[in-house]
């Protein structure tokens, strides 16, 4: 599962190095999407198994993951969870399934939107049907064959 969280990661250690900006910037991605210290932990380790021993990097990715943060502040923290319903209700119109469910799900509550995502799926409340997803929820949208 690529949770936002990794793909903050890999923009921001492109280069294979971290600047202090970097690391600013990955403390506010985390915040951001609500991640607890315990899972971040989780998440670097996993990123730092795939780095080289040695790195020539200066901290390069700061643009990028900077550019990625201001993205998801444009509209995370007031659409997310009319986005979260769009997807959930999405699914269940198009047939979902167990195993999509399960990991559309995981990766929507590792990012404080499974509540959300839950009612669009099972509750009968009005959504918004012509919702434009962010790329954001493409790998969601992948699990759940839309």
């Amino acid at each position: 599962m690529v949770h936002p969280y990794s793909i903050g990661l890999s923009y921001g250690w492109s280069d294979d190095a971290l600047n202090e900006e970097g690391h600013n910037l990955l403390n506010q991605l985390a915040n951001l999407l609500g991640v607890e210290d315990s899972m971040r932990e989780i998440f670097e380790m996993e990123h730092m198994e795939t780095m080289p021993a040695i790195s020539q990097g200066i901290g390069a990715g700061v643009s990028a993951l900077r550019s990625y943060i201001q993205d998801l502040e444009s509209w995370f923290p007031d659409e997310g969870e009319q986005h979260a319903r769009h997807l959930g209700r999405s699914a269940l119109d198009v047939g979902l399934t167990r195993s999509g469910w399960k990991e559309a799900y995981a990766w929507m509550e590792g990012i404080g939107l499974g509540r959300a995502f839950a009612e669009g799926a099972w509750m009968e409340k009005e959504v918004a049907r012509d919702c434009d997803l962010p790329e954001f929820f493409n790998h969601p949208k992948k699990l759940l064959g839309l």
